[in-house]
């Protein structure tokens, strides 16, 4: 599962997957045999075969999506997919169907193009009836694909829909609909675990969902926590004339480190309270322009669950408060303070980050020259040196990898074992 927010190499490379260097294979390991026509590859047919690409519009991140269908259909060609989403609107049945008709409308040009994706449809609702409702109304404007969408509630200061609102209230509007469409492609947007696997198949329901697995600690946090083991039960051991100094610096380092720690920490949460804040602001802000300007309002609904707006969001910000007369009001100035406040704090936070990072960098040299002096150290000292060093030297990208592939091995392969 993919979205259109990403990069134009991103989306060429998705399309060319799983052949996007054909100097280097890394499932035969060496340079790739079918050059001079790929489709011959029986590695390539293979892992295909056993791979579904979809892609969404990117709705629910961050910032969301100011795509036209036209734009987003392009995306999805390019990128090569199989199944492309529609855009939705969390739990608001009604405007989702209207979303719905405009991409049936686009979406004909593409119909019965060779190798064009397939268009799905999202079913939205707050309650049962109004799911299946909305599910039936899909069908009627021509969805053959449905997927189920609304069905997470957000993790407080986290931009991310990821947890379920019920478990219960999934399966059993997941059970209605399977009872009602026996014979329907179901699909339930973000509600995939492994302990949630025998229900879904019960109900031949397919589901993605990634955040079980990616359920990671930043580089710098899983370092927290090691220094401070080390601070507090190997770096006072070491006693040596010759690596005072040595531990004298590491010990400077590491103050340094703990005082920015705290900095981001008090940063983060200040920031976690703009966030909450202006999501109150916008969903007023939203309610306010559906009443006054309902024809701009649509626009505005998915900025109530951002906590962070960008400059172009907050010139439309400025544009609807002026089409309100309230440009000038004491209501604009707080909303455009926060919104100008919480980008402060995330570019101090991201400040921070970098200062922790360079000190990160000094501290694996300390260590690299504490071994490198001869000093006899305990084979748990070597082994807890070993193990900063390592994450220090690692990127928050392979620190992250490494940490998801445990949490797959320890779930997925638990699971089929």
């Amino acid at each position: 599962m993919s979205n259109a927010n990403t990069s134009l190499n991103f989306q060429n490379a998705l399309k060319q997957y799983p052949c996007e260097n054909l100097d280097y294979c890394d499932a035969i390991g060496g340079p790739c045999q079918y050059k001079d026509n790929i489709l011959n590859c029986p590695v390539r047919e293979h892992i295909l075969n056993q791979t579904i690409k979809m892609c969404d519009s990117g709705i629910f991140m961050r910032y969301g999506t100011n795509l036209t269908y036209e734009q987003l259909f392009q995306i999805y060609t390019r990128m090569g997919v199989k199944y492309g989403i529609m855009i939705d609107v969390f739990r608001d049945s009604q405007a989702t169907i209207e979303s719905a008709k405009a991409a049936i409308a686009a979406y004909k040009p593409y119909k019965n193009e060779i190798d064009s994706f397939n268009l799905v449809g999202v079913a939205q609702g707050e309650s049962i009836e109004e799911y299946l409702d909305c599910y039936a109304q899909l069908k009627q404007l021509g969805f053959t694909h449905v997927a189920v969408g609304g069905l997470l509630r957000r993790y407080e200061n986290t931009v991310r829909y990821a947890a379920l609102r019920s478990r219960e209230f999934m399966f059993q509007v997941l059970g209605e609909l399977r009872q009602q469409y026996p014979d329907d492609w179901l699909f339930a947007l973000g509600c995939f675990h492994p302990s949630r696997l025998s229900g879904l198949k019960k109900l031949d329901v397919w589901a993605d969902y990634k955040g079980w697995i990616f359920q990671y600690k930043k580089k710098n946090l899983t370092l927290n926590t090691q220094l401070k083991n080390f601070l507090s039960n190997y770096l006072d051991l070491l006693e040596a004339k010759e690596v005072k100094t040595q531990v004298a610096k590491m010990q400077e380092l590491i103050d340094n480190r703990n005082q920015a720690v705290v900095r981001q920490k008090n940063l983060s949460q200040e920031l976690y309270n703009g966030r909450r804040n202006l999501r109150v602001k916008m969903s007023n802000l939203y309610q306010e322009l559906q009443k006054e300007i309902p024809e701009i309002a649509p626009k505005f609904r998915n900025f109530t669950t951002y906590g962070i707006l960008n400059k172009d969001q907050e010139k439309m910000v400025i544009k609807a408060l002026h089409n309100l007369g309230k440009k000038h009001s004491e209501e604009a100035e707080q909303l455009l303070e926060n919104i100008d406040k919480n980008r402060q704090l995330n570019e101090q936070i991201k400040s921070e980050e970098n200062y922790l990072n360079q000190i990160n960098t000094l501290l694996a040299e300390q260590i690299t020259r504490l071994a490198a002096n001869g000093v006899q150290l305990s084979a748990a000292t070597q082994r807890v040196c070993a193990e900063i060093t390592e994450v220090i030297k690692s990127t928050e990208q392979s620190h992250r990898l490494q940490q998801v592939r445990s949490n797959m091995a320890q779930e997925i392969l638990a699971e089929l074992s």
